[in-house]
């Protein structure tokens, strides 16, 4: 990978912080059915499983892990505001993906929901995963997504000043290292891992007007900030913009990648 690793994991990490309430209001709804699609969809037992779910964010899949029979899940996350109001079975722990804070095969069991593909060495996480548990599940977004609502609402803030973080920029251009079902396996196999598989799903994300829609995207980490901003009159504005710029598009279905390894 040739993003400047320090650079882009601490931007994340603060882009994620002053995200977390607008998270939390609307994109969090939308990944906890994209957990729920994950766990579902996995060979691996869950329940009676030690579970570290890894840039947990505001703990979905911890939730979804514990609502499987899990005997308990350990969140971490770089972003400490993402953690905050967990319930209380779930185990805070802030930490980076590339380094965890664990001791050998402390868990049973890692979660990475749709994190893989936001961190700047997605390899480098997964031989971490391997090293404190023996199985890994982990999602990510088929490289065939391109819902139009994405682009129509970030264009539409555009014109309101909005411009795309240099954190985000490189990520996306580097996605390909886990939005790619061969590529997503490799890195699994490249950690040691022997029995990998991945599996493609669809997820109604439940988003039901266009107004849900633009809040699923303010909430996102790349774009919350920005609309933290404007003024109430702006603010209108933009809203009224970014809810015709999604009328009348089709529901919002997310094709995911699960990964399962062992």
């Amino acid at each position: 990978m040739s993003l400047r690793g320090d650079g882009v994991r601490d931007d994340i990490g603060a882009a994620y912080d002053a995200s977390a309430a607008a998270w939390r209001d609307r994109p969090a709804q939308v990944y906890a059915r994209l957990a729920a699609a994950l766990l579902d969809a996995a060979p691996q037992r869950v329940a009676g499983a030690r579970v570290l779910d890894l840039g947990a964010g505001t703990g979905v899949a911890s939730a979804a892990a514990l609502e499987r029979g899990a005997v308990s899940a350990v969140a971490t996350d770089l972003a400490p505001g993402m953690l905050q109001g967990l319930p209380a079975p779930v185990r805070v722990v802030v930490g980076d993906a590339a380094a965890l804070p664990f001791a050998d095969r402390s868990f049973d069991l890692v979660l990475a929901a749709m994190v893989l593909g936001h961190l700047p060495d997605p390899a480098r996480a997964v031989r971490e995963a391997r090293r404190v548990a023996p199985a890994l599940l982990a999602s990510a977004f088929d490289p065939a997504w391109a819902h139009p609502a994405k682009s129509a609402v970030d264009a539409a803030m555009t014109g309101f000043g909005f411009e795309s973080p240099r954190w985000y920029r490189e990520i996306k251009a580097h996605t390909a290292a886990v939005e790619d079902p061969e590529a997503l396996a490799g890195l699994a196999r490249e950690a040691g891992y022997r029995d990998v598989g991945v599996v493609r799903v669809e997820v109604d994300a439940g988003l039901e007007d266009p107004g849900a829609v633009v809040d699923w995207r303010w909430g996102m980490a790349h774009l919350a900030p920005f609309v933290a901003t404007l003024a109430p009159a702006d603010l209108a504005r933009a809203r009224r913009t970014a809810e015709e710029a999604v009328a009348g598009m089709p529901p919002v279905v997310v094709p995911l990648l699960v990964l399962s390894a062992r």
